[in-house]
């Protein structure tokens, strides 16, 4: 059984695109949350999402914000950039109808597969929003982000097999105690230096997680952001982070 998992695709509907055509054939999809914001076509992922009907699809933070009209909580370096997409992008190009449908999007997953307990969310358990989980935090830190009490004083991971992320941006396999904890990293905007899409094919039953990097045509992508006119300073900004694969 192997689950296409997907995250972070942030209105990049030409990586999305790619990324459904290299993967090809799956049993199911996992969309791990934040369909918007950053790219020049919210609207379009947003469609694409509903049309291949995902088993599990998540609210991510960048989501929650357009939904409800709130601030993302970014981290410092980027919160700036996602403000201004959100005002001139997302909410020029996202109907009505695909913001009620955002706001119905549940925060988290949890279930029983192939006898594995699994629990998925955006950024962590401890925080399934707005917590981070990433390939340079120590366990500690990561014992932390997986205990799912947001006043524990002391970590106490979630009784799960496997817990699925997003959020950071960045694809990870970890293995902490004996939680297989894994981040498909992001369709629309990788982060890890690497400027191509991202995404994940899962065998829960034999453990398997497999990343896969697809090139895009970025340079269209950059024309679709010049078209809508997008002020110099945060234009450059989008153009950097596309092509650099980071912040």
């Amino acid at each position: 059984m192997n689950i296409l998992i997907l995250s972070d695709i942030h209105g990049n509907a030409d990586a999305l695109n790619a990324v459904l055509e290299h993967a090809s054939r799956w049993d199911f999809v996992w969309v791990i949350g934040d369909l918007v914001d950053y790219g020049p076509e919210p609207q379009i992922v947003i469609d694409i999402i509903r049309d291949i009907k995902p088993d599990v699809i998540l609210m991510g933070n960048h989501d929650y914000a357009v939904a409800f009209n709130v601030d993302c909580r970014c981290a410092p370096n980027i919160h700036d950039l996602s403000e201004y997409t959100r005002k001139y992008i997302s909410y020029r190009l996202i109907s009505r109808n695909q913001i009620e449908w955002l706001k119905g999007l549940a925060i988290k997953m949890e279930k029983t597969i192939e006898g594995k307990k699994v629990l998925a969310v955006h950024g962590s358990p401890r925080n399934p929003l707005y917590g981070y989980i990433e390939p340079g935090m120590s366990l500690e830190e990561i014992r932390f982000a997986l205990t799912p009490s947001l006043y524990a004083l002391k970590p106490r991971p979630v009784e799960r097999d496997v817990v699925v992320i997003g959020h950071s941006h960045k694809p990870m396999k970890i293995y902490v105690d004996n939680i297989l904890v894994v981040n498909p990293g992001s369709v629309g905007q990788p982060r890890d230096g690497i400027p191509k899409a991202s995404y994940a094919i899962f065998n829960i039953e034999q453990s398997v997680f497999e990343i896969h990097r697809v090139e895009y045509d970025i340079e269209r992508v950059v024309g679709k952001l010049r078209f809508l006119k997008i002020e110099d300073r945060y234009m450059l900004w989008l153009e950097k982070i596309l092509k650099m694969g980071k912040i």
